[in-house]
């Protein structure tokens, strides 16, 4: 079954499309041995998703209940640099 790696960096982005066993979850897909390198290279606690949706435990389950499908797209997500909401105030101050 194919699924998908993405990751967006501060200078680089990656997308590996992975050849996997059907009853692999998302935990075990970041266990590989090339994404577990960009993950030791991170600074920063991550934040993991499927397809724009984070797997927290409230909407979507753990990474390690999450059993992957085909066509996925299993992400990493970067710390945010400001809020939106409170972006969105700013901008509106200004107007």
């Amino acid at each position: 079954m194919k699924i998908y790696f993405a990751y967006q960096g501060k200078n680089n982005s990656i997308l590996k499309e992975l050849d996997v066993s059907e009853s692999i979850t998302a935990e075990e897909v970041l266990g590989f041995q090339e994404i577990k390198k960009i993950l030791e290279s991170l600074e920063y606690p991550i934040r993991i998703g499927v397809n724009g949706e984070e797997l927290d435990g409230k909407f979507k389950p753990l990474p390690c209940n999450f059993r992957m499908a085909y066509g996925e797209r299993l992400e990493i997500y970067k710390p945010l640099n400001q809020d939106p909401k409170e972006r969105r105030k700013e901008r509106a101050k200004k107007i």
